[in-house]
């Protein structure tokens, strides 16, 4: 992922920096039964607002805005665990329509946005993440790890049980059939989002 520079003084700005990273972190952490309810925008807006709301606030600014994403990527996780024990309550009710934000969001409703502010980011965000989940599941896994959870060849390494060079050959293949995958969606639908591009992680 490429540094860029931090939007001093912008909380919005700031976090909008990181906003297909956390698509696709959060493509990555839910199942298909959180991804069958819950549209990707909304959790990625529940992080933002939740990170927001942390009683200590956002992280001093800084080029690459590493300590933002611990945040963010932090928040990620325990959405998608927040969703995913909601649907585990609404399974054993019966129940089987789409989650409300109510089911599972920490934030009060008057301070989510209304039903037509995100309809752009959404379409972006559905885009993005279909692109990538159309990759093998083993493509999905090394991306996830080295791309959006930031681990080095040698962590993603140990966590998959595979050599380092292993990674590095696996992690260069998942990159090329992503960008394949993006330009494949562009081609059938218009315009595609740009993806985030691999860095020195």
């Amino acid at each position: 992922m490429s540094a860029e520079p931090p939007a001093h003084g912008d909380p919005g700005q700031r976090l909008l920096v990181h906003e297909r990273r956390l698509v696709l972190l959060l493509a990555h952490l839910a199942g298909r039964a959180v991804r069958a309810r819950v549209e990707l925008a909304d959790l990625a807006q529940e992080v933002y607002l939740r990170a927001l709301a942390h009683p200590s606030g956002l992280p001093p600014s800084e080029a690459g805005e590493g300590p933002l994403w611990g945040v963010l990527s932090h928040e990620a996780r325990h959405v998608v665990i927040d969703v995913a024990r909601a649907l585990r309550t609404q399974k054993r009710s019966g129940a089987e329509h789409a989650l409300e934000p109510s089911a599972w969001s920490r934030v009060p409703a008057a301070r989510r946005p209304g039903p037509h502010t995100e309809v752009a980011s959404a379409e972006a965000a559905r885009a993005l993440a279909q692109a990538f989940l159309a990759l093998s599941p083993e493509h999905r896994r090394v991306l996830g790890l080295r791309q959006f959870e930031g681990l080095t060849a040698e962590a993603a390494a140990a966590r998959l049980g595979r050599s380092t060079t292993a990674v590095h050959s696996l992690y260069r293949r998942a990159l090329e059939a992503w960008e394949t995958a993006l330009e494949k969606k562009s081609e059938r639908g218009g315009e595609s989002p740009q993806a985030p591009r691999p860095g020195g992680a």
